[in-house]
């Protein structure tokens, strides 16, 4: 299902249609630029020979850059590219996954293989039995280069997917999420709301945001009056902006008394 035909669909409840918006965005809602520019893939296998290569070679290229004596800002740059090069293939797997109950062909497990046995390793979920993002790439980058032309794409990046890889499904009960990542989170959400950049989805923004300060409400991590403030003020944000907005119909229900 596309995420625009989840978006506007009404047969379902809003919280149901966001574990299926969650779905898509977890099989890697990405550009696979090194798929569609080297070979169009077969009907049962997720990665082809060439583009297993691709992306071996992209990403071996990208840490030499990460690694060298490059200026602060082309080696952030590398590794935000590293990040969104890992997270076009556990896309493509994940995809596999839910599809099939597994990865299947040879070329995908070469990958998965290779990619194990470096430092680009996938972590696999327990829980979920998916593919999580890898977070590294992008806090290496952030920490290279916090006010960089790239940084607020690597915190949107970062936000985005930790919060669809934090729970299976229900937002409000996410999985081993401490105190201090929660703050963080919300520090990333706030900085992100006045980013004028087409990279970065405001609406997703605001969804997430909300949906950590209420987070926040439950656990007691910041006090009751702040959380259902910004909250508030978030759903105005969307009454105004995006008024039928599958987001907006899922906070409003997560957060009625």
């Amino acid at each position: 299902m596309s995420l625009m035909l989840a978006m506007h669909s009404i047969s379902v409840t809003p919280f149901t249609m966001l574990m299926r918006v969650k779905q898509v965005i977890r099989c890697g809602c990405f550009g696979l630029a090194v798929l569609t520019s080297c070979v169009s893939v077969h009907a049962h296998d997720a990665i082809s020979a060439e583009a297993r290569k691709a992306y071996l070679s992209r990403l071996d290229e990208l840490a030499r850059t990460a690694q060298s004596a490059a200026a602060p800002s082309v080696r952030a740059n590398a590794w935000l590219e590293m990040g969104k090069t890992l997270d076009d293939i556990r896309g493509l797997l994940n995809e596999d996954i839910i599809s099939h109950g597994k990865t299947q062909g040879l070329e995908t497990s070469v990958l998965v293989n290779m990619l194990n046995a470096s430092v680009h390793k996938l972590q696999l979920s327990t829980q979920t039995r998916l593919y999580l993002s890898n977070p590294r790439p992008y806090r290496e980058a952030l920490a290279l280069d916090p006010r960089g032309k790239q940084a607020a794409l690597a915190r949107f990046l970062l936000f985005k997917h930790h919060f669809y890889d934090s729970f299976i499904d229900h937002p409000l009960k996410p999985l081993q999420q401490s105190k201090e990542t929660l703050l963080e989170m919300i520090g990333f959400g706030e900085s992100l709301m006045m980013v004028k950049d087409p990279a970065i989805d405001s609406e997703e923004v605001h969804f997430i945001l909300g949906i950590h300060y209420l987070q926040a409400l439950e656990s007691g991590a910041l006090p009751q009056s702040k959380c259902q403030s910004r909250v508030a003020e978030i759903q105005k944000k969307f009454r105004s902006q995006w008024p039928t907005s599958l987001k907006f119909a899922t906070l409003e229900a997560l957060s009625a008394p």
